[in-house]
């Protein structure tokens, strides 16, 4: 099980990671349009094709909210914790946090799933309202551990309105809500899109790790990975069992819970300047470290969920 794991399902990801990180060692990318296409074009695209063809009740929806939010609080506790513990400074405890609470879920999280279920609608759109969530969580629970002021948490609200994802999900909703019938001139380039985003995302994430560079802090990026790969998936299958989730929801939020660091903490980190160097440090190495846990994760989910 574990080797059909490794050859069918990390093995094609960690292939196009690699890919893209020889590629932008070779062509030198531009990162930001590569976050804008993504962001703009794939994820949109992807969230509202599959929240239209899955069966996802209010009461589903709510119950995978009230996990997502209950994580994040427990995850933030655990994280801010840790840094009175260790006594760290504001602005690298600020960091420190991110690492942990935002997590990759778009670019590593959709392939991930895409392939783990076999293109199963239902399973996608779970993953696209965790999507959802965490880019929310980013512009503003992620924005104000920056040190961002009140103006500043206003804005960030004002710009994730402003995402055409968050329409992209409400027009699949209400799409199913009322029964409407999407032509197919319609879903044929929006397949297309969603089917280029699994090889899309990962080139991208493997030409950001190609400009990451491992050097100091290197105990407290351990620390961090350790949280954010290990302790997290724990804390996932305890508010599980909690709120009695079951089949693919719970398979997708587990897997989900066990996803490196997301690119927003090294953003932030850059923004207000809350040790940049130790942001990037830390979404390189739990994105290298994530093989091997999101391997043992996928493995457990099929077993005691």
């Amino acid at each position: 099980m574990i080797l059909n794991i490794i050859l069918e399902i990390m093995f094609p990801i960690l292939s196009l990671i690699a890919a893209g990180t020889f590629l932008h060692h070779r062509f030198k990318f531009d990162m930001e349009t590569f976050s804008k296409l993504i962001l703009y074009y794939y994820i949109p695209a992807l969230a509202f094709l599959n929240i239209y063809q899955a069966n996802l009740s209010l009461k589903k929806l709510l119950n995978i909210f009230a996990y997502l939010i209950l994580q994040l609080i427990i995850l933030f506790v655990i994280s801010n914790l840790l840094s009175k513990v260790l006594k760290l400074e504001k602005r690298l405890s600020a960091s420190f946090s991110n690492s942990i609470i935002l997590v990759n879920n778009g670019n590593i999280g959709i392939p991930l799933n895409d392939l783990v279920f076999h293109h199963n609608p239902f399973a996608m759109s779970v993953q696209m309202v965790v999507v959802l969530f965490e880019i929310l969580t980013s512009f503003t629970v992620g924005l104000i551990n920056a040190n961002s002021a009140q103006k500043g948490f206003k804005n960030s609200l004002k710009h994730f309105f402003k995402l055409p994802v968050f329409y992209a999900v409400m027009l699949g909703l209400f799409s199913k809500i009322l029964h409407l019938k999407i032509p197919d001139f319609l879903l044929t380039p929006l397949e297309t899109v969603a089917n280029g985003m699994l090889a899309f995302a990962l080139v991208s994430i493997g030409a950001q790790l190609s400009i990451s560079r491992f050097k100091e802090q290197s105990i407290l990026v351990c620390l961090s990975s350790f949280v954010r790969l290990i302790i997290a998936p724990i804390c996932s299958f305890s508010l599980i069992c909690f709120l009695e989730l079951k089949g693919v929801t719970a398979q997708v939020l587990f897997i989900s819970s066990a996803i490196p660091t997301s690119r927003n903490s090294v953003v932030l980190a850059l923004e207000y300047d809350n040790h940049p160097e130790f942001a990037a440090q830390a979404l390189m190495l739990s994105t290298l470290l994530s093989s091997f846990t999101l391997t043992i994760v996928i493995y457990l989910s099929n077993y005691i969920l």
